[in-house]
Parts: structure tokens; sequence; C-alpha cells
């Protein structure tokens, strides 16, 4: 299990390069569309999430490299949380354009975008079960591997007792200290979900990528029918 591990911890490396190397740091809405502002929107959501994957994920992969597996679990489970959000947005995409409906995207984006759970005067934010159970739907196990992910990263028994300690019930004592009880397993599950995670969100990004084109031109044509000026966007 340790090889399957550090085999992984190589895919992550070379996945991580690439994520890395095709951060954006600029998206101009006019280059994107005159007259359509949801494509831009689109892409906005795509790129914040892909920055905060990347910063999630290589944390994470520098935390399981030095056995600090609590603090590698959370940023994993971030990163699956961030990998299914952008996996909804792009079926979101993906619906508009196989129906030739923009319908309520525009709602959903506000949502990803700028949603918030505790300021009233911004759009409700989408809940990351939403997220999770909408991969689950097209990938059957998702939801019980994040299941198992939260199991370690709370500070329950596998979140503190299994990490942290070893009973030794002949002697009456219990040993404290960091994977005293060899923690191969736990790495392993940890490592898998984060190879996963960014397995799919290089998916989800690149699908984004290759529906875009048809996307842009279902809003614009939409917009054009409804009679609106390029200015109301």
């Amino acid at each position: 299990m340790e090889d399957a591990a550090a085999s992984l911890l190589d895919e992550i490396r070379a996945r991580l390069e690439l994520l890395e190397s095709s951060l954006p740091t600029r998206i101009d809405a006019m280059e994107v569309s005159e007259t359509a502002k949801l494509p831009f929107n689109a892409l906005w959501c795509r790129a914040t999430l892909l920055w905060r994957m990347v910063e999630l994920s290589r944390s994470a992969f520098e935390s399981f490299e030095k056995d600090k597996l609590a603090v590698a679990i959370l940023l994993t489970r971030a990163a699956v949380e961030t990998s299914a959000a952008l996996w909804y947005l792009c079926g979101k995409i993906e619906a508009a354009t196989t129906s030739g409906v923009v319908g309520d995207i525009g709602t959903h984006l506000q949502r990803l975008g700028m949603g918030s759970r505790i300021d009233s005067d911004m759009p409700q934010a989408i809940s990351v079960l939403t997220f999770v159970d909408r991969v689950n739907q097209d990938v059957d196990g998702f939801r019980h591997q994040y299941d198992s992910l939260s199991e370690l990263a709370h500070p329950n028994w596998r979140g503190t007792g299994l990490l942290y300690s070893k009973p030794d019930p002949q002697n009456l004592w219990v040993d404290l200290g960091t994977n005293l009880r060899g923690a191969d397993g736990t790495n392993y599950i940890g490592v898998a979900n984060l190879s996963v995670a960014l397995m799919f969100f290089e998916r989800s990004y690149n699908r984004i990528a290759e529906i875009m084109p048809a996307f842009i031109t279902l809003c614009e044509s939409q917009l054009k029918e409804a009679g609106r000026s390029p200015s109301a966007r």
C-alpha cells in the first residue's frame, strides 16, 4: 500500500504541475462575448475554482509528503469539494447547451460566484453536499468516499485517537504522538482521494473549455431573440 501511495503521489505531482501552468491571471469579458455576460461569469467561476484547487492540492500534497495526515486530509476534503463544485458548474453548462435553453443558469452562476451562508445581501450559497451529490449521480460511490474523508477530518475517533494515540492494554497506558499505529491505510485513503479530485477537476475544466463556444453562441442568440440591446448583456 505504501508503494501504491507513492505512485499516486507521482501522478498528483504531474497533475499539479499541469494545473499550475494553466493558472489564468485575467479574464476579459469583451474577449469572451461582446453581448452575453453569462459565459464570462462561468469562466470567472471556473478560474477562481482553479486557483483554489491548486492552492489546496499543493498544500495537501506537501503535507502528505511530510506525513502530516490531519492537515493533508482536511485540505484533501476541501479539494474534493472544490472539484465537485466545478463538476456541478460543468453539468449546468452542458445541460444548457444540450437543451438549447439558457434557463436559470444565471442564478446558479450567481450562487456559485457570489454565494454566502451568512450575508443576507448576497445570493444564497449552494451547499457543498449539493456539489458532492451531483457528482455521485454520475460516479457512484463519490459521496461514500467524501464521507470517509469527513470521518478523518472531524475531531472524532478517526481524526484524533486513530491518528495520535496507541493504547497499550497490557500496561494500562496510551502512547501519544504522530502516526504511532502506522497509518498506511489512512494515508492511502487521503492520497487516493486527492488523486481522484484532481483527475475530476481536470476533466471538468477541460470539458468547459470544449463546450464554451456553444454556450457563448446559445447565450448570444437568446439575447438577440429577446431583442435586448448589447448594453443589456
